[in-house]
């Protein structure tokens, strides 16, 4: 997606890995409609948000992340989040995001977790 996001499928989940450093409201902006779209188009799979490279994110970025996470909930699916960045973190953390969503350090962890819950 114009070289923002890379798109790619991992141990049968969707990876959204983030490309860029900065991830706020601008660029979620820019693309929620096609995110949206790609959710639908496969069935709103479980997902993992890949924030390796993220050194920079903005509230607007969670309100997205807990509305496509209600939208696969809808299908008995989840998100996990992969982040490592001890900013993205801390911001997370004074957000409670970790308190509703999944946060991994790895792709692997958060692939073994959301793979768990398909075979419940």
């Amino acid at each position: 997606m114009d070289g923002d996001f890379n798109i790619a499928d991992y141990r049968g989940l969707l990876i959204i890995e983030v490309m860029v450093e900065k991830f706020d409201f601008f660029l979620i902006s820019e693309h929620s409609v096609r995110l949206r779209g790609l959710l639908e188009e496969r069935h709103h799979p479980s997902i993992i948000f890949d924030f390796t490279g993220v050194r920079f994110i903005d509230s607007s970025v969670f309100g997205f992340l807990l509305e496509v996470r209600t939208s696969v909930e809808k299908h008995g699916n989840d998100i996990a989040i992969v982040c490592s960045d001890p900013e993205v973190l801390h911001i997370m953390r004074m957000l409670k995001v970790t308190q509703i969503m999944q946060v991994f350090g790895t792709r692997d962890k958060a692939a073994d977790y959301l793979n768990s819950l398909q075979d419940m």
